[in-house]
């Protein structure tokens, strides 16, 4: 009896609100430019912060906690510094000390103990310093592990490797992806360079699989070309890509080439990719007057099914996805649940569920009988 009490119980708490995996993600819903997280459906859009225009939003392992970038003065959009909240936004506290720049693009290591993040500092007037820092959250001390101007910095599943892009190079090379040792060491080209000429490609995002064995990156194309009196980019087309790793091959996705990614991870493991875009029309100059508003879309890799998930007037990027078997439901003083346990205890008790549901429900004057 109490094990299908229990049973029922845990039935019910699975189709509560707080049931599906989430995304988190930087968006201007509603007209508040804050953090949001959803369910991987695109329901239950919920605000976590909006305080100091927050962005860059990135899952801890565990599901735990969130770590962000956030501006230290809200007219001074030349400081951002790191901070770390808990997963339902609150308890908000600053991780980087203040200098005279900013750090931005934090991305946890898998163990949830160190973050990676780039660092961009003004030196004296004539001198910036751009550099890639691993901050340890026990100690809070900060070290540089390379002096590269990257983008993206990401660690690999079993935290000896970063993968990341570099920063394209005006009127020459677009940035690459590139991958290096988890202490700022050996720093070389993951893809071989692209064929440049008139036509400029960059490739952005890095993300790992979850397994390790896969990387998956976009890549932009624009044609250079003499308009008026000046040299403009018009753009050819978006591109969605999966690296294999031990074949050194890439794969390309079937995702329409007008959608310019802004943000992008893996979803359901490595079966889907969620993605924010926006439609932008190929062989034109960007309208001035146009405002592009990417939301977020969700591909399906072995089908080819494309399915949007946010639809509103405002913006959706810089998001993050965890699924259901890491993110924690942890009341207070109660012990952590994970999601992928609870559904495998259910599907482990589903003959006696079924039993349960099967026998038929006799009432009398005093009690109710199963």
């Amino acid at each position: 009896m109490r094990l299908l009490l229990t049973t029922c119980c845990l039935i019910l708490l699975l189709f509560s609100t707080i049931a599906n995996a989430k995304i988190i993600f930087y968006s201007s819903y509603n007209d508040i430019r804050g953090i949001y997280i959803m369910d991987d459906d695109g329901s239950n859009i919920t605000l976590l912060t909006d305080t100091l225009r927050p962005f860059f939003p990135r899952w801890s392992p565990d599901g735990k906690q969130i770590v962000f970038q956030r501006r230290v003065k809200l007219i001074d959009s030349q400081q951002f510094h790191l901070f770390l909240m808990d997963a339902d936004g609150t308890n908000i506290r600053q991780l980087t000390p203040p200098l005279n720049g900013f750090d931005a693009h934090p991305s946890f290591s898998p163990d949830g103990k160190s973050i990676v993040f780039i660092r961009y500092e003004q030196i004296d007037k004539q001198n910036k310093e751009n550099s890639v820092c691993v901050l340890d959250l026990e100690s809070g001390q900060i070290k540089k592990i390379s002096d590269l101007g990257i983008n993206d910095p990401s660690f690999s599943p079993d935290g000896k490797q970063i993968v990341f892009t570099t920063t394209p190079v005006v009127g020459g090379e677009g940035g690459n992806v590139w991958i290096m040792n988890a202490d700022g060491r050996d720093a070389r080209p993951l893809l071989p360079p692209a064929p440049q000429g008139n036509l400029g490609v960059s490739r952005w995002i890095p993300k790992w699989s979850p397994d390790g064995k896969k990387i998956l990156y976009t890549e932009d194309r624009d044609k250079l070309e003499v308009i008026g009196n000046g040299i403009h980019t018009l753009p050819q087309g978006y591109y969605y890509f999966i690296y294999d790793t031990r074949n050194k091959q890439s794969q390309q996705l079937n995702i329409p080439k007008t959608l310019r990614p802004q943000s992008i991870d893996w979803m359901d493991g490595d079966k889907s990719i969620v993605f924010s875009a926006y439609k932008r029309k190929l062989n034109e100059l960007r309208d001035p007057n146009t405002r592009y508003n990417p939301n977020i879309y969700k591909y399906h890799i072995a089908t080819g099914k494309l399915t949007r998930l946010t639809e509103h007037p405002g913006y959706d990027y810089q998001l993050d996805w965890i699924d259901d078997r890491v993110y924690a439901i942890s009341p207070a003083g109660k012990k952590p649940v994970q999601w992928g346990e609870l559904k495998k205890f259910l599907q482990s008790r589903s003959e006696a569920v079924k039993t349960f549901f099967a026998r038929p429900v006799m009432f009398s004057a005093d009690r109710t009988s199963f």
